[in-house]
């Protein structure tokens, strides 16, 4: 049995829908929960009783809103027998939009089973977390609960976090594992759990005195943490360990958060000999200007050896041309140390990985030695001779047209298409209204400025996963950034991404 709860049918998500709107009061008490189930009764008989109940639907005290107890061990209403099933572990950009491009093909024997299984409840737009920071963006902008994205949809989400995989290796048929007792059985697998930050084991006291930034929790505690020095009396100090993209990225968002106080610091702590190394000239040039504009001080080849906490400071101790030194911060910030988050993946199915833990697949996408399990985003690796790319979010974009297509193609008996990677350009914002853009003519055209940090909302806007999002996002940019205008055109924009998408699933059915 398919033991997850999810939105599936048109009954089942009306049914809900009709339980959340007769329950909308703040403090949520049991007897609205029998309003709800009452109007569920009127409105679709027997069935629509039960149905709620078998969602576990429930009133949550502090906001009002019915919460579903994810992964319920009664069977999902959207699971058909008899039908095939594709289960997509990791709701990322790669597992996400192949999971939503899935959905949108037509299939000659009818559509198979689609489940969604994520640790977290919300989606998260990581380009976005620095506008967050820098208030250019609310919390549904940058992390769209996977409920609201996938409403117009028979993809069936399960949050959890997965225990294991058993993988029959005479048919290729599994059992995924999620929490503790709930079993979801596939056909097809697609592995896409990204990244997640992995603090060395050399450097001691960084993972439980830095704070990374790659996660939805992450984001909200970074933004508390800059608030409270915002309001604290006094200097004080930031430091951002890591001199890539997103460490730039970080350390322009704080300094801009920190910019009315004079006398805050933010630091930059580089590993290497320059920041953004293997960024293209234009992209670095931009970063180092405006890095210098908010005032942000910069430390080559500065390496982290150890943290420590006195008198509520961290004590940052880094190697600095051969010399050590000690740094005192009141908050100290990690984005280096990346891995691929394969380790989390147990069960009695072992992937084939490489040093990294990436996951080794075909041209394909397939995973090496097996023709139904696919992978793709920062979890996968193709050898360099295959695609010379690094996994970035714009790869993993591109990634789920080939993966999601290939499966459609096995699944009908058409030949796959093997993954080409179009590079398309760079783009990273540079603090509050300012970004830089290098597209790929010639040698590397670079945009920075106002020009381009419009330029990259915009896109982001059109790289939203859903067309009713893209309207969500296009009309909160339009009401910040366009005025008396864009405060009236906004909700008219959203109108329009609503119906379009609309006639976009009646067309497709």
């Amino acid at each position: 049995k398919l033991g997850i709860d999810v939105i599936a049918t048109d009954r089942y998500r009306r049914a809900g829908t009709t339980c959340k709107r007769s329950a909308s009061s703040d403090n949520c008490v049991e007897s609205e929960q029998k309003t709800a189930m009452e109007t569920c009764r009127s409105a679709w008989g027997a069935e629509g009783t039960r149905l709620g109940r078998a969602a576990g639907m429930r009133p949550r005290q502090r906001t009002g809103r019915w919460q579903r107890l994810q992964c319920r061990a009664a069977k999902a209403p959207g699971h058909k027998r008899g039908k095939e099933s594709i289960c997509v572990v990791g709701g990322g950009f790669g597992g996400l939009l192949t999971a939503l491009k899935l959905d949108s093909l037509l299939w000659p024997d009818g559509k198979p089973n689609i489940v969604l299984v994520n640790r977290e409840e919300r989606f998260l737009f990581k380009p976005l977390m620095y506008d967050y920071l820098t208030g250019e963006c609310d919390v549904n902008d940058v992390a769209p609960r996977f409920e609201d994205l996938l409403e117009s949809t028979s993809i069936e989400f399960c949050q959890g976090e997965v225990s294991s995989i058993e993988l029959q290796q005479t048919t290729g048929k599994g059992v995924l594992s999620v929490g503790r007792d709930q079993s979801v059985p596939f056909d097809h697998l697609v592995v896409a759990v990204g990244a997640s930050t992995r603090f060395p084991s050399g450097v001691p006291g960084a993972r439980e005195l830095a704070v990374p930034f790659s996660t939805f929790e992450d984001m909200l505690q970074v933004e508390n943490l800059l608030k409270d020095l915002e309001g604290r009396s006094g200097p004080c100090k930031v430091a951002v360990a890591g001199g890539g993209v997103a460490g730039v990225e970080l350390a322009c968002a704080v300094a801009s958060c920190l910019k009315n106080r004079s006398d805050a610091t933010v630091l930059l702590l580089s590993g290497s000999t320059e920041v953004m190394e293997k960024c293209p000239a234009g992209h670095r040039e931009a970063a180092k200007a405006e890095m210098k504009e908010l005032g942000v001080e910069v430390l080559d080849t500065a390496r982290v050896l150890s943290v420590e906490e006195v008198e509520g400071q961290k004590q940052v101790h880094i190697s600095l041309g051969g010399e050590e030194r000690v740094i005192a911060t009141d908050l100290l910030l990690w984005t280096v140390g990346q891995a691929p988050a394969t380790a989390d993946l147990g069960g009695s199915y072992v992937f084939p990985v490489n040093e990294k833990g990436s996951i080794k697949t075909d041209p394909y996408l397939q995973v090496e030695g097996q023709s139904n399990v696919f992978a793709l985003g920062d979890a996968s690796f193709q050898a360099p001779e295959v695609s010379p790319y690094v996994a970035t979010a714009q790869v993993a974009l591109q990634q789920s047209d080939f993966c999601a297509y290939n499966i459609w193609a096995s699944m009908n008996g058409r030949k796959l298409v093997p993954f080409r990677y179009m590079h398309l350009g760079e783009m990273m914002t540079l603090g509050r209204s300012t970004a830089a853009i290098t597209l790929p003519l010639g040698s590397g055209f670079t945009l920075d400025g106002i020009p381009a940090s419009l330029g990259r909302r915009i896109a982001y806007v059109i790289r939203q996963p859903t067309l009713q999002q893209q309207g969500r996002v296009g009309r909160g940019l339009l009401e910040r950034e366009g005025g008396e205008a864009g405060k009236a055109l906004g909700p008219l924009l959203q109108l329009l991404a609503t119906e379009a998408d609309k006639f976009l699933r009646q067309s497709r059915a």
